[in-house]
């Protein structure tokens, strides 16, 4: 049949490299997944950054401004907190995590200079928006190049 030891190692090693895929496929994929939630945050933005040039512009109502600036900032939270809970180690992402409670915070700002009807904040908040919107955009072409 062979030599035993022999035997043992082979399956030893194969496990080995099984369980060394499998870490390599779910970081890929931790990775992927990030990636598309940055994505994902960074259309939200966008979103929010549309909405508010354009009620700035007069081209929608504040009604409508302020349904869809709360909608992002729903979205916006539901997906901070999915990369949250998606790391095992808190701190790895904590950069990150910062940037996106950042916009957050803007968006709520925003939200609340458009209820006000302050196109004056409203457009400040906007050129903070820009900046952080492509801060994670950044963000997310760096997570989607990681091995």
């Amino acid at each position: 049949m062979g030599n035993p030891a022999r035997f043992l190692l082979n399956k030893i090693g194969g496990a080995f490299l099984l369980l060394t895929l499998l870490t390599a496929c779910s970081s890929k994929s931790s990775t992927s997944e990030l990636t598309k939630e940055l994505q994902t945050v960074t259309s939200w933005a966008a979103t929010a950054e549309m909405t508010g040039d354009a009620w700035i512009r007069g081209n929608v109502p504040t009604i409508y401004a302020k349904q869809t600036l709360s909608t992002t900032l729903e979205k916006l939270h539901k997906e901070t907190e999915k990369i949250a809970q998606s790391s095992s180690d808190p701190t790895q992402h904590r950069t990150i995590l910062d940037h996106l409670q950042g916009l957050e915070s803007t968006v709520g700002q925003m939200s609340r200079a458009v209820e006000q009807k302050d196109r004056t904040a409203t457009a400040q908040k906007l050129r903070q928006l820009s900046t952080q919107k492509q801060t994670i955009s950044t963000f997310a072409t760096v997570a989607g190049e990681q091995p």
